[in-house]
Parts: structure tokens; sequence; C-alpha cells
């Protein structure tokens, strides 16, 4: 992945609300996570951004970005970022 691809998926998922807050629960939990726990996680970060009603499409949506983009992969019934992953979501913050 070249330098300027990286740093505009960076920005990209940096101002993307759910996106940034899922990369935030899994730096937090440093470990992978269940779907049920990642809702949970991101519904704590983003408050009243978005209505609660919400939140479960909005991280299935997410998920699936971050998955084609090679940031998350599912590990039977869990969610975790790749060493790409972990990578690129400290320059998140």
């Amino acid at each position: 992945m070249t330098k300027a691809l990286e740093d505009s998926l960076i920005d990209f998922f940096k101002h993307t609300t759910v996106s940034a807050a899922i990369l935030k629960t899994f730096a937090a939990a440093g470990e992978p996570l269940k779907f049920d726990a990642l809702i949970e996680g991101v519904g704590l970060r983003i408050g009243k951004r978005i209505p609660s009603y919400a939140v479960e499409g909005a991280v299935k949506n997410s998920l699936r970005l971050l998955k084609s983009s090679g940031w998350v992969v599912k590990e039977e019934t869990q969610f975790a970022l790749t060493d790409l992953g972990r990578e690129l979501a400290e320059r998140i913050d």
C-alpha cells in the first residue's frame, strides 16, 4: 500500500464517526471482540451523535468497509484488527 493511499484511508476512517469508534474500541480492548461487545463499545463512544436504534446497522456497514480495506478480519464469532489495522489505527488517535 502506498503512503498516499494509507493517508487517504486514515483520513477517511478518522472522519467517519462509527469507523473511528470501532477502531478505538478495538484498541482499548486489545483483543478480538464479539459483535455485541463491539456495538456496546461503539455506542458508548459515539454517545448521542447517532440514535441508539441506528448503531447496529452503522457498525455492520462500517465493519464491511474496514474488512474490505484489510483493517479488520472476522475470526469465527469475533472481529479483530489485522496487523495493518493496528498499525494504521494508531495513526487515527
